[in-house]
């Protein structure tokens, strides 16, 4: 009666819980007058069952031809899951875009048109044109932020009412570029805005829990800071390695001169101490006493690697 697609023979049933999610997407896209906005995070819930239910559909459109050999169980929940992934992701980065988004999946970008398509449409996603480049720019829709809540309820979640500056936008797109060529190797991510809580003298890019069980420390570096916040910046990572927040920290650059740069102040048999002016950010050089960098330089703590980044 409502349009639901019906399994097709030689497919596994599906599950009660499922069909149910199914029938009451049906009803909402066909009746939306019969079903009044729900209470916080119902949206959420009844978006993600339309968008099973789009899945399903396009299956039976297409014979309902597994993909890969997927029987049609496995590719509803691939779908699901996958949906899931990218409204984390957002959630976590607040901004990307498509190709870094099917690069996290794992999955080639030009394939995804569909899967992109009903983000966009079940409101999962909403799609901004970066002023001056028209790149299309993904962040949470109204149905993702609320759903996002419910994945991650630790996240102190905002919305973000503009896109930040371009500048903010390409070095968050490379923190997520490195990240993404590490996944295969990591347990866990750990984004800035989800460090908030730490005591730390020093928030990083990222704090990376590896399967091996080591947390390393990500800062993805795009330009060159000042001679003062660059020491200032390896001396607050001691301290906050010594606090155990993490075990070690990883610098990662888009060009070998700017890694240069950086690896000839870290080598430097002994660094310069500053401070903080009292009533300013401004930081002013202790002239008397410095810091004996040997012992640093002997282990492991610290990691320079120079590889391809976000670029437009």
């Amino acid at each position: 009666r409502f349009g639901l697609a019906q399994p097709s023979a030689g497919w596994p049933c599906a599950s009660l819980a499922h069909f149910v999610g199914v029938f009451l997407a049906g009803v909402l896209a066909r009746s939306p007058e019969l079903c009044p906005r729900p209470a916080f995070g119902g949206l959420g819930s009844l978006q993600v069952a339309r968008f099973v239910w789009e899945v399903e559909l396009e299956l039976d459109q297409k014979g309902a031809t597994p993909v890969s050999s997927w029987t049609r169980a496995e590719a509803l929940d691939r779908g699901k899951e996958k949906m899931e992934s990218v409204i984390r992701w957002l959630a976590w980065f607040d901004y990307s875009d498509r190709e870094t988004l099917a690069d996290m999946l794992g999955v080639d970008a030009n394939g995804q048109s569909a899967f992109f398509k009903r983000l966009e449409v079940s409101g999962f996603v909403q799609v901004e044109i970066a002023p001056g480049i028209r790149r299309r720019i993904y962040g949470l829709g109204e149905a993702g932020y609320e759903y996002a809540l419910m994945l991650l309820p630790e996240l102190e979640l905002k919305r973000r009412r503009r896109l930040p500056s371009w500048v903010s936008l390409v070095h968050s797109f490379s923190v997520q570029a490195a990240i993404i060529r590490r996944l295969p190797e990591v347990e866990s991510i750990r984004p800035e805005k989800t460090l908030k809580h730490l005591r730390t003298v020093r928030l990083p890019d990222a704090i990376l829990t590896m399967k091996n069980g080591e947390k390393i420390a990500l800062e993805v570096e795009l330009n060159h800071k000042s001679s003062a916040r660059v020491f200032n910046i390896f001396l607050s990572h001691l301290k906050n390695i010594r606090a155990e927040h993490y075990d070690r920290v990883l610098y990662v650059f888009p060009g070998e001169p700017l890694c240069r740069l950086y690896r000839e102040k870290f080598d430097l048999a002994v660094w310069p101490i500053y401070r903080m002016r009292e009533g300013s950010t401004r930081l002013v050089l202790e002239t008397s006493r410095n810091f004996d960098a040997s012992q640093v330089h002997a282990s492991n703590l610290f990691a320079f690697t120079v590889e391809g980044l976000y670029s437009l």
